[in-house]
């Protein structure tokens, strides 16, 4: 299970006022008006709610007087609720109203803010395209009028994007010239959300350590001002890094509380997120009723907000779930439903874009018959005041005709182009959903590969198991025995020394015998010690063969403390690369070294051997080491050379 892959990272959307569009205000103005102004900014951070019902009236007392720059203001701020609650549709449709006004009335000063909204709506409802279409017009305008701040504001924006799109060099430039513009203007709050964003992409980096330090910045200075949506963020992503780390008790405590603060502001998608997020937790922790009832409810307010990107990632999630509890029935009807809502999406952006077309084609063959009826309407003119020029009417029809011609033939060819375009675009989407269908596909077979090599592993380690219960009980059992019997014959005869070798070697079988079971099937690391037993192993093979070889274990107790899954596969491993030294390295000394990290364990193997190349065809050894790692998400590092050794490196992840 997942989080958002795409919304997963929650922004802190420039809350922009509405002094940013630019009309101050006027004498075209009422009392009443000012006052819903003045509460809409007092609102705005600390009481959306309060904030949208001045807005609204706001609106709807400038229709009534019929103030259009008090009406664009008053959708501007709509559009700037409706981002911060999550309607992005509503943001879009208010934006568009907004500009469509302004540009009636000539204003231009407006305009950069506006398309900025404009981008945040877009970006949010996954149409990156557009959105960046919006930032670019927004940087136009801020720069054409020399406004700085919202220059600023829309890089801050851009980098957003970016992020989204997993391009963290883009957007770390985009939020330095961000910074650097509100250095200028010395806007410490501006800083503050660059600092925000900053953090976003640590997080994303995996860098949590110090995305806390800038988060809890952020956090404090918001918590003194009572910016209840930017603690709201703050905490989202904290949670979400809890989440990460596999804290999920605590990350529990922290989205609960982060919840009721959302559902408070009502900020529709920001509380379908934190859902999912306490769904994962809850079916990480074991309580699944409590995880499906989350998931059901992110679902319901992502299809009331019409969030097809979010469903998608839910039902998925769901799907999951139902897999691990057995319940393949559900979870195959959720995977399909996220696989049609991932479906309904591209046909929508398909349709949108067929309409597009369709407009333009029906626009201009308007223009054509408006140009034909203009040139017929010209024609008949010329015919009443030339009547009795029958030779210059004769030719004024001719050409008249030619042009009709010319026209309907650049109309067909316009129309034959634009079905040679549709098509293309058909065939395009036609070819990335077979693209995706074999990226589901590869990404089946990976899983069923791993699921082969465990069990594969499983078995090995069963027969391993059988071949020392055989050994230790079989011969072992037999040695004993053999023992007893030949003691009892050396009491009663007479004391020589073959009997006293023939006694030493069937004691020396005992050990070996012994020694081999252990090494087959060691007992649970958890009662002897795993680097005790770790040396002792090393100890035995060293003993035998001509070779030193060194144990090194960073911290010891640590080490011992981890689980016995894990421990057996690296003494499996361990095991498997000594005996290959032993085999063929033909080295004379030879380091084992284990240092426990916070979130793996580092293995270390080198010798003075002959080494080797690694063009070379590998053995079965090293592949079933490859195999092993594969199997626990492990990396293996192998740096050797003809004549200088080996060294090789393993990092197996402590989950």
């Amino acid at each position: 299970m997942r989080l958002f892959t795409k919304y997963k990272i929650l922004f802190l959307f420039l809350f922009l006022g509405i002094s940013n569009l630019a009309v101050a205000q006027t004498s075209d103005s009422t009392p009443l008006i000012d006052s819903l102004s003045k509460a809409y900014k007092e609102n705005l951070n600390k009481n959306p709610q309060a904030a949208k019902k001045a807005a609204k009236e706001w609106l709807k007392e400038s229709e009534k007087e019929n103030i259009k720059l008090q009406a664009a203001r008053a959708h501007y701020a709509l559009a700037n609720l409706a981002n911060i609650s999550g309607d992005y549709k509503s943001t879009i449709s208010n934006t568009e109203k907004t500009i469509s006004i302004l540009r009636e009335l000539n204003m231009e000063n407006g305009l950069s803010a506006c398309y900025n909204v404009l981008a945040l709506g877009y970006k949010n409802l996954g149409e990156y395209p557009q959105a960046m279409d919006s930032f670019m017009q927004s940087l136009n305008y801020s720069k054409k009028n020399d406004d700085r701040e919202q220059e600023a504001h829309t890089y801050q924006n851009i980098a957003t994007l970016y992020v989204l799109q997993k391009d963290y060099k883009k957007a770390a430039e985009n939020l330095d010239r961000a910074a650097n513009l509100y250095r200028e203007l010395k806007d410490d709050d501006g800083v503050l959300i660059t600092l925000f964003n900053f953090a976003n992409i640590l997080k994303e980096q995996g860098d949590f350590f110090e995305a806390r330090k800038h988060y809890q910045t952020v956090l404090d200075y918001r918590t003194q001002e009572g910016n209840k949506a930017v603690i709201a963020y703050v905490n989202i992503n904290l949670s979400q890094m809890l989440v990460e780390e596999a804290r999920c008790e605590e990350a529990v405590v922290s989205l609960r509380k982060t919840l009721a603060l959302l559902k408070a502001l009502q900020f529709n998608s920001d509380t379908a997120i934190v859902l999912n997020d306490l769904a994962l937790c809850e079916s990480k922790l074991g309580h699944t009723k409590e995880a499906i009832a989350y998931f059901q409810q992110a679902l319901d307010i992502g299809q009331e907000q019409s969030l097809l990107i979010y469903n998608s990632n839910i039902y998925k999630n769901l799907s999951q779930l139902y897999q691990e509890e057995g319940n393949y029935k559900d979870a195959l009807y959720y995977f399909q439903k996220g696989i049609t809502t991932i479906d309904e999406q591209n046909s929508l952006d398909k349709e949108k874009y067929v309409a597009k077309i369709q407009e333009r084609y029906e626009t201009q063959l308007k223009e054509a018959r408006i140009q034909l009826l203009e040139k017929e309407q010209k024609l008949s003119e010329a015919e009443l005041q030339k009547a009795e020029l029958t030779v210059k009417r004769q030719h004024l029809i001719r050409n008249t005709l030619i042009v009709g011609f010319i026209l309907v033939l650049l109309s067909l060819i316009i129309l034959r182009l634009l079905y040679i375009q549709r098509l293309r675009v058909q065939k395009e989407l036609s070819l990335q959903q077979e693209e995706n269908a074999k990226q589901k596909i590869n990404q089946m077979i990976k899983d069923h590969k791993l699921s082969v090599i465990e069990r594969y592993q499983e078995g090995q380690d069963e027969e391993r198991a059988r071949l020392a219960r055989e050994i230790h009980d079989g011969i072992g059992s037999d040695l004993a025995a053999i023992k007893m019997a030949f003691e009892h014959y050396a009491e009663n005869s007479q004391k020589e020394p073959q009997s006293k070798r023939i006694a030493e070697a069937i004691d020396n079988a005992c050990i070996d015998v012994r020694s081999l079971s252990h090494q087959l099937h060691p007992l649970s690391f958890s009662e002897i010690g795993f680097t005790s037993f770790l040396n002792d192993f090393v100890f035995q093979i060293s003993k035998k063969a001509n070779i030193e070889i060194r144990t090194f274990f960073f911290p010891e107790k640590e080490i011992d403390k981890l689980p016995d899954a894990l421990l057996a596969d690296a003494y499996r491993i361990v095991q498997e690369l000594t005996t290959n030294i032993l085999k063929h390295a033909q080295a004379t000394h030879a380091d084992v070294q284990l240092t426990k990290h916070i979130d793996h364990l580092n293995i270390v193997i080198q010798d003075n051997g002959k080494g080797f190349q690694k063009n070379k065809k590998q053995g079965i050894g090293i592949r079933n080491i490859k195999e092993r790692l594969q199997k626990m998400q492990g990396t293996l590092d192998i740096d050797s050379g003809s004549g200088n050794g080996t060294s090789i490196t393993i990092d197996i992840p402590i989950i």
